[in-house]
């Protein structure tokens, strides 16, 4: 102390250069002798907001005062971490009344969300410096429902300020009302059996990128078909809800057909999802590191914070509805929706042995899949087989509709006039709440003798199965084939020999055909490396057109595909297996570079950001084409 007090005298002395000096060795003192003035008491002290709400992310921050030594994370009690630890540091240096003063803080953050209501504990953190264990205090949390009414206090308040939930940190508190996953059902009521359209949407207003469904909801009790194509694009809109605009895109669309009454719960669907948000740069304050604020700055990270979020949509409740019992005719078998009949015979005049084909259609739109074929009547002198069901099923975002065609196939096997009953066929109407019955005409057959003998045998359920035996019999043959003296074997015989080296001619001849499949494959692996380059570029020449004329989204899908498909190509990788873990793992492989690294990445998840960011399309289109063209150079030069 007696040291630094001289220096610190001789600081305001009149000899300029004695002072630089002795500012020098100020410095070099004060890191030697740093932990003796941080104090003997070492603390390590936790906090964070003690009320918050269900889904929203927060902060729990534990502050050291003290050289970082290792950091145990403490047992947060049911929240869900984010991310962390995220670990700062910061040191302070004050000459008041010619005395000195230092501070030194280690500052490890974690972010948090609580996923239902309830009180949470947080279990004391620890860390270790200088073989001394120091243990934090325990904390305690408050969840209550999005819309409860939060307090306002000024202990509150300075809560905010220790975790550093100011208002440069805002944009990183993601709420659910900032992004969610909503879940609607078209009719809550249907009849049994009656179709209903199951649709998820996400809504956000934040940019959203790497969907993937964590936990799909089950459907007990229904019989479920998906509308929407997996590879298909998500259909994205525009919605305000009380006067804050959100994209909307539907995530899943289902059609659900009740198999039973009363009440039916769909469980929730559950997903993960990267949010993007901007947040400000931090405040110069005394005493702050500028080496920290270096790689704070925008063009380090652009100030883009990556928060991972679950997502959960809300339970569905229907009610199923009995079908009505007045009215309901005796052949009723099920059918629910809108639908067409008609009914057909190939021929009306036949001979006995020849098959006569029955063809019923029903059209329509509603449980057209559940449908079972109708039951027709037929005369005893007929014999008869399964029908054959030719189905044309359509799907769409309205729900399921399509054609089911029974083929019945029956062969008469007496001469005579007979008469089949009219097929009939019904179905309960949802939309009038009514039955509806077709029934076709009376259908008269004559059949005569046919020539010839013989029978016919019918294998399957198609007419062109048909056999008529007493054709297909051939003649004994009665010419003997060559004989052989008894006696005789295999064994020693040049047959023996030939058969006994096939398998080593067989192994040789695979050998070689190896060989050259995968000197082709070799050759095919080579050529897309070479033309990756060429291939990016032109995606690249046509993504500047769709630039040219403000078309966005085949603008970002053409820059997107120039990207992945030229990862692929270079390194062979089909595009489904790619991800951006993939990619950093490739180009750190072949020792690409980080600054590379960083830009093929940064420019990828821009791709996703720009396609939600505000702002002229035209700007984000122009940067975001600068950008993957620089991308792809600097990874062409890093690979050659």
């Amino acid at each position: 102390m007696i040291a630094q007090y001289l220096i610190i005298k001789c600081i305001f002395e009149k000899n300029r250069g004695m002072k630089k000096s002795l500012l020098a060795i100020l410095f070099l003192i004060t890191v030697i002798t740093q932990p003796l003035l941080a104090g003997d008491k070492i603390t390590l002290t936790g906090s964070t907001k003690p009320t918050v709400r269900v889904g929203e992310t927060f902060q729990v921050v534990y502050q050291l005062n003290a050289e970082a030594g290792s950091f145990e994370r403490p047992d947060f009690g049911g929240l869900e971490v984010l991310s962390g630890p995220n670990v700062s540091s910061s040191s302070n240096i004050s000459f008041i009344n010619g005395h000195m003063s230092q501070s030194y803080t280690v500052t490890y953050s974690f972010y948090v969300q609580a996923p239902k209501e309830g009180t949470y504990t947080i279990g004391p953190a620890a860390v270790k410096v200088g073989g001394k264990r120091v243990v934090s205090n325990k904390m305690t949390v408050k969840a209550v429902s999005a819309g409860a009414a939060m307090p306002n206090s000024g202990n509150n308040r300075r809560q905010q300020q220790a975790t550093g939930q100011n208002n440069s940190d805002r944009g990183t508190l993601i709420t659910n009302k900032d992004i969610f996953v909503k879940a609607t059902v078209n009719n809550p009521n249907p009849y049994l059996g009656q179709q209903v359209i199951v649709t998820y949407e996400i809504y956000t207003k934040v940019p959203v990128t790497n969907l993937s469904i964590k936990k799909l909801s089950s459907f007990g009790g229904f019989w479920s078909k998906d509308l929407l194509d997996d590879n298909a694009p998500m259909k994205q809109r525009n919605k305000y809800i009380n006067g804050e605009q959100y994209v909307v895109a539907e995530i899943r669309k289902l059609a659900l057909i009740p198999q039973k009454t009363g009440k039916l719960t769909i469980e929730p669907m559950e997903l993960d999802c990267n949010i993007k948000v901007r947040v400000q740069p931090k405040r110069r304050s005394r005493g702050y590191d500028p080496f920290e604020d270096f790689f704070d700055d925008p063009f380090f990270n652009r100030n883009v914070k990556v928060i991972k979020k679950t997502l959960r949509s809300n339970t569905l409740t229907l009610n199923v509805k009995p079908l009505p019992q007045a009215g309901k005719p005796v052949d009723f078998s099920g059918a629910v929706g809108s639908f067409s009949f008609k009914s057909a015979v190939d021929k009306d005049s036949l001979t006995t042995n020849d098959a006569l084909t029955l063809t019923v259609t029903i059209s329509g739109k509603g449980n057209i899949e559940l449908i079972e074929a109708p039951e027709i009547h037929w005369p005893v002198d007929f014999d008869t087989y399964e029908p054959k069901v030719v189905s044309k099923i359509n799907k769409s975002v309205y729900g399921i509709s399509g054609r089911k065609k029974f083929e019945f196939v029956a062969i008469p096997r007496n001469p005579g006039d007979y008469m089949i009953p009219p097929v009939k066929f019904s179905f309960f109407n949802p939309d009038d709440k009514q039955y509806h019955r077709f029934s076709s005409d009376t259908i008269f057959v004559h059949v005569t003798k046919g020539k010839g003998g013989g029978t016919v045998t019918y294998s399957s359920n198609a007419q062109e199965d048909i056999h008529f035996l007493g054709k297909d019999i051939h003649h004994i043959k009665t010419v003997p084939g060559k004989l052989r003296k008894q006696g005789e074997f295999l064994f020693g015989t040049t047959l023996y020999y030939l058969l006994l080296a096939l398998p080593v001619l067989l192994l040789i001849v695979v050998i070689i055909v190896t060989g050259i499949v995968r000197k082709r494959k070799g050759n095919l692996v080579m050529l897309k490396n070479k033309k990756a380059h060429k291939m990016a570029r032109n995606r690249l020449s046509k993504a500047a057109k769709f630039k040219k004329a403000g078309d966005e989204k085949p603008f970002y899908d053409e820059i997107a595909q120039a990207l992945w498909g030229y990862i692929s190509d270079k390194f062979n990788i089909p595009q489904s297996e790619l991800s951006m873990d993939t990619v950093k793992d490739k180009l750190e492989a072949v020792n690409a570079g980080s600054e590379t690294i960083d830009t093929f990445i940064n420019t990828l998840n821009d791709i996703e950001f720009a396609r939600f960011a505000p702002g002229s399309a035209k700007d984000r289109m122009e940067q975001i084409y600068k950008e993957a063209l620089e991308a792809i150079l600097k990874a062409e030069k890093a690979l050659k």
